[in-house]
């Protein structure tokens, strides 16, 4: 018996390789495998259970064994994270959250760094074709924007790989589930804020080339339209991946400062893309003479390290600690062990500071 269960256990590896493959996420039943191997149920069982000590299956009883999405092949529990950053702003923590929910679950991570490039995803793609992966968790690349990458993430999918996107998606893999930020409500929650404040003319910075900065521009505007506000193009600034990378490395702001001069002028307040946004706005607010917050009230998203300058405080959104992350590799595990998932968009809490406190 002893050298039949762990014959048997072997065969069922192979089986569930093949499962993995196929994208069945159950064994036969008990007495199929006896049928099968033509051993005793107490060889399957004991077989069965091998396969469970080793992280293969989870058994059920009353409901059969149910493979838990691990593979015995090189590289078969490897999800790779395609991400913008691991060094800069909300990468590292992200990044962090997600190994450690994948370890958890016996998966590992392996980051590739896409610079927000498509030029650069496509090298990734192309090289995670060779020898494709379980899963990946992507960020996609200036996705506000067609991407000419599509064609690699559906061969990539029809050789097995499951994708979760994280903080937007593509809309043409249709197939592909995403966990992502509510930024319409993000936007209808920092305006509907300074509007309380006493604030009717709302300016607003965003990214022009990622579907979050559309998002926000979107919930921005129509709330001010809800609340009888002016939506004034001219006040409404948008910058690039291009801008940002020229900001973040070589402390250019030559756009920050034309926003103040030319198009932030006529407002008392002003809502930020980001933080790394507010930060360095706030710096070139003050070089022009502003007194902050009185002559102007700064809000923005993702309640980083940036939103603390010494300079101001500024109010900022948040999720719950490490929601981001570990919802992503939670999808990704589900999908893997064949379990329901959908798309998710998490919601926003404001924080208040003293960027926005001001008597009017």
């Amino acid at each position: 018996m002893t050298v039949k269960y762990k014959w048997v256990a072997e065969r069922l590896e192979l089986m569930i390789e093949k499962n993995i493959q196929n994208g069945i996420h159950k064994l036969p039943s008990e007495q199929e495998l006896c049928t099968k191997y033509h051993v005793s149920r107490q060889t399957i069982r004991m077989a069965l259970g091998l396969l469970e000590e080793k992280g293969f299956i989870v058994r059920k009883q009353g409901s059969g064994s149910f493979l838990t999405g691990h593979s015995s092949r090189p590289q078969g529990n490897v999800i790779g994270i395609l991400i913008s950053s691991d060094q800069e702003y909300i990468y590292p923590g992200v990044i962090h959250d997600i190994q450690n929910t994948l370890s958890k679950h016996g998966f590992t991570g392996q980051v590739f760094t896409t610079g927000n490039s498509i030029s650069r995803e496509r090298e990734i793609l192309l090289q995670l074709l060779k020898s494709p992966l379980r899963g990946i968790i992507a960020e996609g690349c200036k996705s506000a924007l067609p991407n000419p990458n599509l064609d690699l993430y559906r061969r990539l999918i029809k050789k097995g790989c499951q994708i979760v996107f994280l903080y937007n998606y593509y809309p043409a893999l249709t197939d592909c589930i995403f966990i992502k930020d509510d930024n319409y409500s993000g936007s209808a929650l920092l305006v509907r804020h300074l509007a309380a404040q006493g604030h009717t003319a709302i300016g607003g910075i965003f990214k022009s080339d990622d579907m979050q900065g559309i998002e926000r521009y979107q919930g921005f505007t129509e709330t001010l339209r809800d609340l009888e506000l002016p939506v004034s193009d001219h006040s409404i600034c948008w910058y690039g991946s291009r801008d940002l990378d020229r900001l973040l490395h070589e402390k250019e702001t030559q756009f920050l400062k034309e926003m103040v001069t030319e198009s932030l002028s006529s407002c008392s307040a002003v809502v930020c893309y980001n933080d790394i946004i507010a930060y360095y706005l706030v710096d070139e607010l003050q070089s022009a003479g502003y007194r902050l917050p009185e002559d102007m009230a700064v809000a923005a998203f993702d309640h980083t390290y940036f939103s603390s300058s010494n300079i101001l405080a500024v109010t900022t959104l948040s999720h719950e600690p490490h929601e981001m992350g570990t919802k992503a590799a939670e999808a990704v595990i589900k999908k893997l062990s064949g379990l329901p998932v959908s798309s998710q968009e998490t919601r926003w809490k404001l924080n208040l500071k003293e960027s926005t406190q001001t008597d009017r």
